[in-house]
């Protein structure tokens, strides 16, 4: 398992949560077409996809990304939503029961406390979710525990709220942890795609110079 020293951290605070009564105004396709946001059957192309595959989608919300990720991913493999909101989630199981895809399971948990073993998820998934958890910080943490050795860690932050000064620290954490495989800057949002290195590291305080950090 990959050892890890702990040194003083900077504190991120978190943003602010969509309530969950907005989950179907925000997750509607139509809406994030105008105002050109997303895509998200092109966007998750970007989650490699293998058979037996398990993905862990942090903060699914309204499903926007959830459907397309599970005919993405396809039959034999697993993906759990994963969602703060006990009504959030029960809402997305019932909308999800009948499409083809990957097996899903919808879950009502912590961001920053990951209900998955060590080292057990190929895929973990944050769109545009980071931004509201309380500690992304320590969620990025929570993410390298849980993602194997080789596994990807994709995020989508949206700029407006992630900005350059909040973002900076989680970068900079990013980068000491994983393996950066590519990344993307739009107008108005990062795509940001990592891997979990198969050899044990050793995270240091150090602060690394990244042309991410420095996006307005």
């Amino acid at each position: 398992m990959t050892t890890i020293e702990r040194t003083a951290e900077p504190a991120v605070r978190g943003g602010w949560r969509t309530p969950a009564a907005l989950y179907r105004l925000i997750s509607s396709p139509a809406l994030r077409a105008v105002l050109g946001w997303d895509l998200p059957r092109h966007d998750v192309r970007v989650i490699t996809r293998k058979p037996g595959a398990v993905c862990l989608e942090v903060g699914s919300g309204g499903g926007f990304y959830t459907r397309a990720l599970k005919a993405h991913l396809g039959e034999g493999s697993t993906l759990i939503a994963l969602d703060p909101s006990a009504r959030g989630t029960r809402s997305l199981e019932q909308d999800l029961r009948t499409l083809p895809g990957a097996d899903t399971v919808c879950v009502t948990g912590d961001g920053c406390r990951l209900p998955l073993a060590d080292d057990t998820a190929d895929t973990l998934f944050y769109g545009y979710s980071l931004e509201e958890m309380p500690d992304p910080i320590g969620a990025i943490r929570e993410a390298h525990r849980v993602l194997a050795p080789g596994g990807e860690l994709v995020l989508f932050l949206w700029r407006p709220v992630m900005n350059r000064h909040r973002r900076r620290p989680v970068i900079d954490l990013l980068e000491t942890l994983f393996e950066r495989d590519r990344s993307a800057v739009g107008p108005q949002n990062l795509r940001l795609v990592y891997r979990k290195p198969v050899e044990e590291i050793c995270a240091q305080d150090e602060l690394h110079a990244c042309p991410l950090c420095t996006v307005s």
